[in-house]
């Protein structure tokens, strides 16, 4: 037997501005080191959240990619995914909210993280990055992902609690 959940559908990467590109332009030594060492290229679908906002849909998709051809071994693919499974999963739990990563207030860290992985990745293709965020509560956020190839194949699924406290 095998079955996944489908990909949605939403804009292709090609069309949208990278994080690295947002991030660059910005005047300040946070946001231009973020820039300068990501080390995937990271495309928001929704535009990425850096001040305050409305409270919106605790829901977001991310495409990324390392930007360079990598080795055939499936562990360093591995590897890196379970690496690019951690860059955003928390956002959803801030546009829930409002909350920017700029906000000086904001004091998240990650409490755990679990991944499933389903099928070998390539992570040097493009791969979509479903995040939702089902509970927040008493400083905590949980956040679910998938991970897709970008042909709709289910590669790995993955949960993360973290902490998401606002400093007075």
């Amino acid at each position: 037997m095998e079955h996944h959940l489908p990909m949605p559908e939403v804009p292709g990467p090609e069309g949208l501005r990278s994080d690295r590109d947002i991030l660059g332009r910005i005047d300040h030594p946070v946001a231009r080191h973020n820039a300068r060492t990501r080390a995937l290229d990271l495309r928001h679908v929704e535009p990425l959240l850096l001040g305050p906002a409305e409270p919106g849909p605790g829901e977001q998709s991310v495409w990324m990619r390392v930007e360079r051809e990598l080795a055939d071994d499936p562990l360093l693919h591995a590897a890196v995914l379970a690496y690019a499974s951690d860059y955003v999963l928390l956002e959803p739990v801030l546009r829930r909210h409002g909350v920017g990563w700029g906000d000086p207030r904001l004091r998240p860290a990650s409490l755990d993280h679990a991944m499933w992985f389903h099928r070998p990745a390539r992570v040097d293709g493009w791969m979509l990055y479903t995040q939702s965020s089902p509970s927040a509560q008493s400083g905590r956020g949980l956040g679910l992902g998938h991970m897709y190839a970008a042909d709709g194949t289910l590669l790995a699924t993955v949960a993360q609690e973290g902490m998401v406290r606002l400093k007075e």
